[in-house]
């Protein structure tokens, strides 16, 4: 299932960084923000969800990079209530829908990367 995450999650964030690049300077469908510092580190979290997500490496990693995401995002989410335009990196400012945005995606990312899957259950004892 961590995978799938992974796969759609990258996917998503890969649009909306391509979507960025032709939209600088204002907000994507006046919804989200595009600037190209936000664009270049949706291009970086995507190859990377998108190469655990569809490559063949350890569960491990596909779970450290769905977290370190998720992360990533509830940071920026939180740090915009302080700041919209995270003190400058971000000159068209995050919206409400961006705020709102990332805590979901970052707060769902975490669930998933730390709930254990059923084949990673530890085994139980036979019943006797």
């Amino acid at each position: 299932m961590i995978r799938n995450v992974a796969r759609i999650l990258g996917i998503i964030v890969a649009i909306l960084a391509i979507a960025g690049f032709f939209v600088e300077g204002e907000h994507l469908f006046g919804l989200m923000n595009v600037d190209l510092t936000l664009d270049i580190l949706r291009t970086v979290l995507a190859v990377a969800l998108l190469v655990v997500g569809f490559g063949r490496v350890p569960l491990g990693a596909v779970r450290a990079v769905v977290a370190i995401g998720g992360a990533l995002y509830v940071v920026m989410g939180l740090l915009a209530f302080a700041d919209p335009t995270m003190f400058g990196l971000l000159p068209t400012g995050f919206t409400g829908f961006d705020i709102g945005f990332h805590l979901v995606v970052g707060l769902g990312s975490l669930i998933v990367a730390f709930v254990p899957t059923r084949r990673e259950q530890p085994a139980t004892t036979a019943r006797r």
